[in-house]
């Protein structure tokens, strides 16, 4: 049982530094003229392409396909969450987006998980909830007030509950992560996509050397491997732990930026990242609230 809790944070926290680079990369694409609906449906049709030619050379083992689980999980993982998303950042500032967006996806992991996975909402995932999120709004700081409003906030919060349910749907479906259920999830994905794309008008930049490898990056490292990891660590642990974790994703794309941009992290980091870690330790009943009752498992 520990191994497996081990393997899930170690995915869940691979998860969370892959999907950091989402922020860094898109800016590139952004900058050279490419709108974000287009982004997102060529890095999720390119990671499906690359995903098939990869699992045609490995020639392992085929596993039964589950095509409507994945059709349901795509909708709720990767339609809901890019689309609402996207939307989100026309309308309030990024730091708000992200805020908003990964509170609301680790408080509907938690609420949904009670409802559908009959999961306890013990005092710890709620305290390590609260403390990891408001360890995210003091790393943000004041950028939060900056261009809010209502129809921003209340998108990102659609975009949040999406991929909240998404580990919910995953874990009650009881489906296996892996590389040929992420394939399907990024097949259906694609599909999904095209639809605001085209209604977007489908801009597309220069399609210069350093594009076509940030789209490649793209592909590769949050779209791949980034949802190979989610799909992993929900195997291993409850959706609301999945969704904890991944709460680390600001630390992650702070030292990316960092390394990658030379942007010198603010004080507020710190603090924040306390919080965070401390959150985490509560989440994951590192640091336990009252004896531990034992629950029956739900595997």
């Amino acid at each position: 049982m520990q191994t497996h809790f081990g393997k899930g944070v170690i995915f869940a926290l691979c998860a969370a530094a892959l999907n950091a680079t989402i922020g860094v990369l898109s800016k590139v694409l952004m900058s050279s003229g490419f709108t974000a609906s287009s982004v997102a449906v060529i890095k999720t049709v390119l990671g499906c392409l690359l995903l098939s030619v990869l699992l045609f050379f490995l020639k392992g083992p085929a596993t039964k396909a589950k095509w409507w689980q994945a059709a349901i999980c795509a909708f709720l993982g990767i339609f809901v969450l890019f689309h609402f998303e996207t939307s989100a950042y026309r309308h309030y500032a990024a730091a708000g987006v992200v805020v908003m967006l990964m509170a609301s996806a680790s408080i509907s992991s938690i609420l949904l998980g009670r409802l559908f996975l009959k999961d306890a909402i013990t005092a710890n995932a709620t305290v390590g909830a609260v403390l990891a999120i408001a360890g995210i709004a003091v790393i943000f700081g004041a950028d939060l007030q900056q261009g809010f409003t209502l129809q921003g906030a209340a998108l990102a919060v659609m975009a949040g509950c999406g991929y909240g349910a998404f580990s919910v749907a995953m874990k009650g479906m009881g489906v296996s992560g892996g590389l040929h259920f992420t394939r399907q999830l990024l097949f259906f994905g694609s599909l999904y996509l095209l639809m605001p794309a085209a209604a977007d008008g489908f801009v597309i930049g220069e399609f210069s050397i350093l594009a076509i490898a940030v789209l490649l990056a793209l592909a590769a490292l949050p779209t791949i491997l980034g949802f190979f990891c989610t799909t992993k660590a929900i195997e291993y642990l409850k959706p609301s732990q999945v969704q904890a974790l991944e709460l680390t994703e600001p630390l992650f794309a702070a030292l990316l930026a960092f390394v990658v941009l030379n942007e010198v992290p603010r004080d507020s980091l710190y603090a924040g990242a306390g919080l965070i870690i401390l959150g985490l330790c509560f989440s994951n009943e590192l640091i336990r609230l009252g004896r531990r009752v034992p629950v029956a498992s739900h595997s």
